[in-house]
C-alpha cells in the first residue's frame, strides 16, 4: 500500500525525454565542435553543472589512474565547487588532460556527445537523470553513480560504482570503452521507454484504463 490506496491501482509513468540525441551529427558539426572548443582526441564526458551534488570530483580523482592520452570532458555550468576542483587537479598534475566547457548549443553539444568514448555521472543524487539517457541515445557507454535513481534512469546495461570509490570507477571506465558496443545496444533498447511518442503511449493506456 501507499497510505491508504492499493498499490495494484498505481501505475507508473516515466517523464520523457527528446530523441535529437538519437539523430546522427553531421561531420560539419562534429569538426566545428571539434575545433571551437579545442576538443582531444580522446575523452571522456561529462554533462551538468558542475556542482558537489553531481560529485564530478570523482571523475577528476580518477583521471589519474587511466592512461594519459584519455581526457576528461566537463559541460556545465560552473559553481563555487569549482575551486575545490582546481585545487585538486592542481595536486594531481592534470591540469591539461581537464577540459570545462560552458554556454554549448545543443547543436555542438550533440556533436561533444558523438566525439567522446564513454560518459560517467557520478552524482550522489538526482531527480532523474537526464543526460544519461542522452549519452545512451548519442551511443556511448555508461558508468554512473551507485546510491541514487541512476540505476533506473540507465537501466542494467550501463555500470555503476559507489560515488567514493576512484579504482572501481577507473575500473569500470576501461571496461565500458573495451566494451562498448554491446553495452550500447542493450542500453539503446531500454531509455526507449523514456522517448517522447513511448511516454504518451503509456499515458494513454492508463487512461483507457480508467
Amino acid at each position: 500500500y501507499y497510505g491508504d490506496f492499493p498499490e495494484d491501482k498505481i501505475d507508473l509513468v516515466y517523464q520523457s525525454c527528446s530523441t535529437r540525441f538519437s539523430q546522427s551529427v553531421s561531420p560539419s558539426l562534429i569538426e566545428e565542435a571539434r575545433r571551437k572548443y579545442h576538443l582531444p582526441q580522446r575523452y571522456i564526458l561529462n554533462v551538468g553543472t558542475v556542482e558537489v551534488r553531481k560529485n564530478i570530483l570523482l571523475g577528476i580523482q580518477t583521471m589519474a589512474k587511466l592512461p594519459s592520452d584519455l581526457h576528461l570532458v566537463v559541460v556545465g555550468r560552473l559553481t563555487k565547487y569549482q575551486k575545490k576542483l582546481d585545487a585538486e587537479i592542481r595536486r594531481l598534475g592534470i591540469g591539461n588532460r581537464i577540459h570545462f566547457l560552458q554556454g554549448v548549443p545543443n547543436d555542438l553539444l550533440a556533436a561533444i556527445y558523438n566525439q567522446a568514448e564513454a560518459f560517467i555521472y557520478p552524482s550522489r543524487y538526482e531527480g532523474f537523470g537526464i543526460p544519461i539517457i542522452e549519452a545512451i541515445q548519442s551511443g556511448l557507454p555508461v558508468v554512473a553513480a551507485t546510491g541514487s535513481c541512476l540505476e533506473e534512469a540507465g537501466g542494467p546495461d550501463c555500470l555503476y560504482v559507489g560515488p567514493d570509490d576512484v579504482d572501481g570507477n577507473a575500473a569500470a571506465i576501461l571496461s565500458a570503452i573495451e566494451h562498448r558496443q554491446e553495452m550500447v545496444v542493450k542500453s539503446q533498447h531500454y531509455v526507449k521507454r523514456f522517448e517522447n511518442q513511448d511516454v504518451a503511449s503509456q499515458i494513454l493506456e492508463v487512461y483507457n484504463k480508467v
